[in-house]
């Protein structure tokens, strides 16, 4: 059975602080960045979105607009020559159109190595050197996702035996560094979500990591069907990280931080939390904020717009509709609430 989360009091100080309009205390200079493929207006548009998250995970999102007149080719976006001190994983999955990647595991004095891949034919790469071209369906628009996580990282968030456990399971090797998989979209949908404009600031690269998380985990479900969640032999540190959580005032340690503090790997962390709370970290502070943010509105005079800057949503709407998909009503409803009680006394 749960523990309830039992909540005597609210920490409501950094809600109800004095406000700058312009500059919420939640906001962070670091977002998405957006570069375009510079390809001939003849033949189309491409670009490409990415997120940089702490340990040095990097997400990406491409974009590519081919003309009609390009139709039945593939187009040659990008060539690629990476390495790096240590491996890294890379998943990328496609949400339309088509890819094709001549890779050169060898050198390129060698013959490539073709890469095939569409919606639901997810590519997975373990390297530390990455040769390549990059190419995609002309005469039609085609949209990716990938996400680029170093080795000591997995190893953090999952622990080293399950880490290269996942990197066998999906049939990863020095000879083989790249494949091809049948991916379902259930699996796949956090990383489809990991780029949600929702929140801003370190909030959204909190919730980009809670994502890349989930999908990881997703990854270990699909490729190891033995794979079982663990009890809960850290009770009472978990119920430590949970007394935290309620203590927190402003910005959210990461999951890295959070981890390195009760010394357990990320995945073991948030699963061990959410098995004795119901929820993920990432979720329950969310809740827990949302209602923080119902007593601030209902006592104080804050500004929604402010509120909502400093939970860390990009835009009042979003905070609108999360407030509401919570608690059933609107923020702005809480108004005639609080005139009410006004009112009466």
């Amino acid at each position: 059975m749960r523990p309830e989360s039992k909540i005597s009091e609210y920490t409501l100080t950094w809600l109800l602080a004095p406000h700058d309009l312009d500059t919420p205390e939640l906001a962070d200079d670091s977002g998405v960045g957006r570069l375009p493929y510079g390809l001939p207006p003849e033949i189309g548009e491409a670009w490409i979105e990415s997120l940089a998250l702490s340990d040095g995970i990097q997400l990406f999102r491409a974009v590519h607009s081919m003309e009609a007149s390009a139709k039945g080719q593939l187009v040659t976006i990008l060539d690629v020559d990476t390495s790096s001190e240590a491996p890294v994983f890379c998943a990328q999955i496609i949400l339309y159109g088509r890819s094709c990647h001549y890779e050169y595991w060898q050198g390129r004095n060698r013959s490539p190595v073709e890469i095939l891949a569409g919606p639901g034919l997810d590519t997975f790469r373990y390297h530390q050197e990455w040769r390549g071209s990059v190419m995609v369906e002309g005469g039609v628009t085609s949209e990716m996702r990938s996400v680029i996580v170093p080795n000591a990282t997995m190893i953090a968030l999952l622990g080293e035996s399950v880490a290269m456990d996942l990197i066998d399971q999906i049939g990863l090797s020095k000879k083989c560094p790249t494949v091809v998989r049948p991916v379902p979209f259930y699996v796949s949908a956090p990383l489809r979500e990991c780029l949600s404009g929702q929140f801003s600031g370190l909030v959204r690269k909190l919730y980009a990591q809670a994502r890349v998380l989930d999908y990881l985990s997703a990854l270990l479900q699909h490729f190891s069907k033995d794979h079982v969640t663990h009890e809960c032999p850290h009770r009472k540190s978990i119920h430590e990280l949970h007394d935290d959580l309620l203590s927190l005032e402003g910005r959210v340690p990461t999951l890295g931080e959070l981890a390195k503090k009760y010394g357990m790997s990320v995945r073991r962390l948030n699963e061990e939390f959410a098995a004795e709370y119901g929820k993920s970290i990432f979720n329950f502070v969310t809740d827990y904020r949302l209602e923080q943010a119902h007593i601030s509105l209902l006592i104080g005079e804050m500004p929604m717009k402010v509120v909502a800057a400093r939970l860390g949503y990009s835009h009042v709407n979003h905070f609108i509709a999360a407030f509401k998909h919570k608690f059933g009503y609107t923020p702005g409803s809480l108004h005639k609430t609080k005139s009410k009680m006004i009112s009466v006394g």
